[in-house]
């Protein structure tokens, strides 16, 4: 292999953290360096004692379910797969010798029908319950593999290593902004995430909706915000301009623990919007990371579809106790809910009675607050 196929190589494997295709192009051109036919990342499960294939270069799907269902049993280079150092090289044609190879069930009744001859793997990876291994497989007709052929690999296992670290990490912290999106999107109420300068770094639904609400369109660092009394994208009119409040929260001269505005709307809804300072990402971005700040909005509106199964399997609720409920959750009186939900106002005093025994609550303040602290959104 040249230098310059040997540094695209390279490029290829850490190219891989996030592209699928340069990562298989990368193990192709190991494959074909060492003249291999086949090549696969084996993990090898150390608890369950089994072997799965992981990724693949000129993929068989019968031989290798062949191999899980009868042959993985036999493979004479597991036993050796546990005494193996990370980085070191297995080479059957060292480990057992021609005649073994020769007299195997395992070459003569899986390999050779499959058109293989020969097997080397380098233990890349190895973790309490699991080992990785870079599996080579050579083609019938060819010479056995040999410690050189090993050697000759040597130069990439270190970056096969780091990038398959890379790659993990990289799948570890895209699940945990998945996940982290998912759960911000079943809370009841707006977040966003601003920066100093007004910039929303992210937010959930109900957050993007409060965006303009919050910050028309001028720039937080200017002046220029709309007084108190005007009305923003919806009809919502803010205690004080949100910039200000952004300005205070985010201003690391004079810490401000938090900073709370009231919104109301042309129908008299209420809505109270909350500004949080964040904590910077990590201990090194102090000298360079503009501030963010939590926002969450909190308004009136249906109780979320959730809610009421979680009402009826933790308090045994009814149907009609849990319409009242929701009801009395977005902030209006008894009489306004029996009228709505179209009860008489002695059954609707009836239904709080048993929903306040049931729930362990006594006035609707604590009703709601239950209400709201047991809401996700589905």
């Amino acid at each position: 292999m040249s230098d310059t196929q040997m540094h695209d190589t390279i490029r290829a494997l850490y190219e891989g953290i996030f592209d699928a295709d340069a990562w298989q192009r990368s193990l192709s051109a190991l494959c074909q360096a060492s003249g291999s036919s086949h090549a696969h990342l084996l993990v090898l499960d150390t608890v369950h004692e089994r072997v799965l294939v992981h990724q693949e270069v000129n993929p068989m799907p019968e031989a290798v379910a062949a191999y899980r269902e009868q042959f993985a049993a036999i493979d004479p280079a597991l036993p050796f797969a546990r005494r193996m150092a990370v980085g070191s090289w297995y080479i059957d044609s060292r480990e057992l010798g021609p005649q073994v190879m020769r007299q195997s069930p395992f070459y003569g009744e899986f390999l050779r029908p499959i058109e293989q001859s020969s097997v080397m793997a380098c233990l890349i990876e190895r973790q309490p319950h699991y080992d990785v291994f870079l599996s080579l497989q050579r083609p019938k007709g060819h010479d056995h593999f040999s410690p050189e052929d090993a050697r000759a690999l040597d130069w990439a296992i270190p970056h096969v290593r780091q990038a398959m670290a890379l790659r993990e990490r990289t799948h570890q912290v895209s699940a945990l902004a998945h996940a982290s999106s998912q759960l911000m999107e079943r809370l009841p109420f707006g977040v966003i995430v601003f920066r100093d300068d007004g910039k929303p770094l992210m937010a959930n639904s109900i957050g993007e909706t409060w965006v303009r609400r919050l910050l028309p369109a001028v720039s937080i660092e200017s002046s220029a915000a709309a007084p108190p009394a005007a009305r923003e994208d919806g009809g919502w009119t803010l205690s004080r301009p949100f910039a200000e409040a952004l300005r205070a929260v985010s201003n690391p001269a004079s810490a401000q623990p938090a900073q709370a505005l009231r919104a109301v709307d042309g129908a008299g809804r209420q809505a109270q919007v909350i500004l949080l300072p964040l904590p910077p990402a990590h201990h090194l971005a102090m000298d360079w990371q503009r501030p963010s700040v939590l926002v969450a909005i909190h308004e009136p509106g249906a109780g979320p579809m959730t809610l009421p199964t979680v009402l009826r399997d933790l308090y045994g609720l009814t149907p009609a106790e849990i319409r009242l409920a929701l009801q009395l959750s977005s902030g209006i009186g008894l009489p306004e809910a029996c009228e709505l939900i179209g009860i008489r106002r002695e059954t609707g005093r009836t239904q709080l009675k048993a929903i306040f025994t049931k729930t362990g609550t006594g006035t609707q303040a604590q009703l709601a607050h239950l209400l709201t602290r047991l809401g996700v959104r589905a």
